[in-house]
């Protein structure tokens, strides 16, 4: 219920500042191996290096996934701002979700009216909690390479690091 709530007031938001075609967009993505499971796997690696036992072990892949939803608008040609919202959940023991609200910027090495190539760096705080406890971090995700094909819609993949993926993949709406 509050996932769905917090994601009409995403939509509800973009609608209300669209107001030059072209320049505002809203995306949604799946991105894979994110900052948060990444770090469990990670641990849980070096735990079994030096023989301790894991009971939370089994890590799947959809604990390394990151559902997004981003909003951006376009400054100038090669710069665009906006904001990143990402969701992922840990299971496998550690029930475990993180909600991570990041502003971002887009910069366009190559503006093509159907093909861009494009870095993006995002950065901001992530909300993790399960039934025992409740914390906040900083975070982040540098997308070092991303490609997007297509013009009113279109559809984009990210190689990078941080919390929405080291593998981003979706689909892209001009407002």
């Amino acid at each position: 219920m509050r996932k769905q709530f917090l994601f009409s007031l995403i939509f509800a938001s973009t609608a209300l500042f669209a107001r030059e075609s072209g320049d505002h967009n809203v995306s949604f993505s799946y991105g894979v191996f994110n900052m948060t499971g990444g770090s469990i796997v990670a641990g849980n690696a070096i735990a079994d290096s030096f023989g301790a036992e894991n009971e939370k072990d089994d890590v799947n892949l959809l604990t390394l996934s990151s559902f997004n939803v981003a909003y951006g608008y376009e400054l100038r040609e090669k710069l665009e701002i906006g904001g990143i919202l990402t969701y992922s959940y840990i299971g496998s023991g550690y029930n475990y979700h993180s909600i991570t609200l990041m502003p971002k910027a887009k910069l366009n090495w190559i503006h093509k009216s159907d093909f861009r190539f494009y870095s993006l760096l995002a950065i901001g705080p992530t909300f993790g909690f399960n039934s025992d406890k409740f914390e906040t971090e900083a975070i982040w995700q540098a997308s070092l390479v991303g490609f997007e094909f297509g013009d009113d819609t279109s559809f984009f993949f990210e190689l990078g690091v941080g919390q929405a993926g080291g593998f981003v993949a979706g689909v892209k709406f001009e407002l």
